[in-house]
């Protein structure tokens, strides 16, 4: 999109490697930029899929929270789709513009999805990107486009290609090719000047599929120690009634929280429950985000062994009576539930996906060697008998999640990334 008039606006505008430090150059300021311009920052358009309660616009929202007022004025988000974190973003930056809205279909969208069913896909696209481009025709011109997450790179196509572009991707092959078509990925990562990425699996994901190494740097998901509020897990989200009940004192839990599905391994979670009675154990397993609903219900007998416990404001009150933290993920980049375990000392298990290896190396947590059930019990069933074993998993992540990705460790590197890719 070429040239978009300026304007001064806080309203929204929505139409019915590893987790190493990450290596950066220091900013330069151009002599010529005005004092107002330094103290600012670069105009910054940050576009994000949607702003649900989830891990790719909790994080943003994390980020601008730690950003400094005088730039968050200087932030413009563009988000596909609204969600309950609208009015947060909404606070933390200059305007938030919704392109579609969540409950229908616009007229836009279904003008482009008839001309694509036929079989004409790019005048479909041109359709959408014309009633994008209207939108956002009073945003003032932005000096960088953040695309935060790769499901919101459809916002790049109607972005003039003088702006350079950061993408931050958040996302492993399964969720990436959902996002970014597999054809369309090599030209993506070329356009991009600065690839962030949450975890080293992604990081060689991102590699393999055309990003150059130059351009990569390390940019992982971050908790707030300094506001435990802001820090509960917002992650878990998901439609039904709560069948949990209260947790009380001296009971063993094993508990784990997200949105329900086959990328959480919600389905895994009966096998864990029907192991650990046949062994003896009196540890109830519970999920935290809502009873799976549609395709991702699996046929788990007359009685469920599960307690499922529906979307929760603080899900912490109730995942800090775990006696285990589980994460039986079969595709997760770098979970931020498995940061905010570390916040709150939980001893963690997983599964072997994306950064979570690495994150709970050196005695932070326990992982299975492979995606085999009976591993990953035999690693809960070691942790629920031995206190001292938990309570030393979880005070060793605590510190490691407190050095590595507490936000006013991250924030800063995510704001000069920003401003190094603007050219600042």
């Amino acid at each position: 999109m070429e040239g978009a008039g300026p304007v001064n606006s806080s309203s929204v505008d929505q139409t019915p490697m590893s987790n190493s430090p990450i290596h950066t150059s220091p900013i330069h300021t151009s002599p010529a930029d005005g004092a107002e311009e330094q103290r600012q920052g670069p105009v910054t358009w940050i576009a994000v899929h949607d702003l649900s309660l989830t891990g790719v616009p909790v994080l943003l929202s994390r980020l601008l929270r730690a950003t400094p007022s005088s730039q968050q004025q200087s932030v413009h988000v563009v988000a596909i789709f609204g969600g309950p974190l609208l009015s947060t973003v909404q606070a933390l930056c200059a305007s938030v513009t919704v392109l579609e809205p969540t409950d229908r279909r616009s007229l836009s969208s279904a003008a482009s999805l008839g001309f694509i069913t036929v079989g004409m896909s790019r005048a479909g696209s041109l359709i959408r990107q014309a009633a994008w481009r209207a939108k956002l025709m009073r945003r003032p011109q932005p000096d960088v486009l953040l695309v935060h997450g790769a499901g919101a790179w459809p916002v790049a196509e109607v972005v003039s290609r003088n702006v350079p572009i950061a993408l931050h991707l958040q996302e492993l092959e399964i969720a990436l090719d959902r996002s970014i078509p597999l054809q369309l990925q090599a030209a993506a990562f070329e356009r991009a000047k600065t690839v962030m990425t949450v975890s080293e699996p992604v990081a060689q994901l991102a590699a393999r599929r055309g990003a150059q190494l130059g351009k990569m740097v390390m940019m992982p998901g971050c908790v707030d120690f300094a506001d435990t509020a802001h820090s509960a897990a917002l992650e878990p989200i998901a439609s039904g009634v709560s069948e949990g009940q209260p947790l009380t004192d001296g009971e063993q839990w094993v508990l784990g929280a997200g949105t329900p599905g086959w990328r959480k391994g919600t389905d895994r979670l009966a096998a864990i429950a029907h192991e650990l009675i046949r062994s003896g154990s009196s540890a109830k397993v519970g999920w935290v985000g809502g009873r799976p609903q549609g395709q991702n219900v699996t046929a788990i007998g007359r009685a469920d062994p599960v307690t499922w416990f529906a979307a929760q404001p603080n899900p912490w009150e109730i995942l800090s009576h775990a006696r285990v933290f589980i994460l039986p993920s079969r595709e997760d980049p770098m979970p931020l539930v498995a940061l905010e375990a570390g916040l709150h000392r939980s001893a963690v298990v997983a599964m072997p996906t994306g950064g979570l290896p690495s994150l709970l190396a050196s005695g932070r947590g326990l992982f299975c060697p492979s995606q085999n059930m009976s591993d990953f019990v035999d690693l809960v069933q070691q942790v629920l008998a031995s206190s001292s074993q938990a309570e030393e998993m979880g005070e060793r992540l605590h510190e490691y999640v407190r050095s590595h990705h507490d936000v006013a460790v991250i924030a800063p590197l995510w704001l000069q990334a920003l401003s190094q890719t603007a050219g600042r």
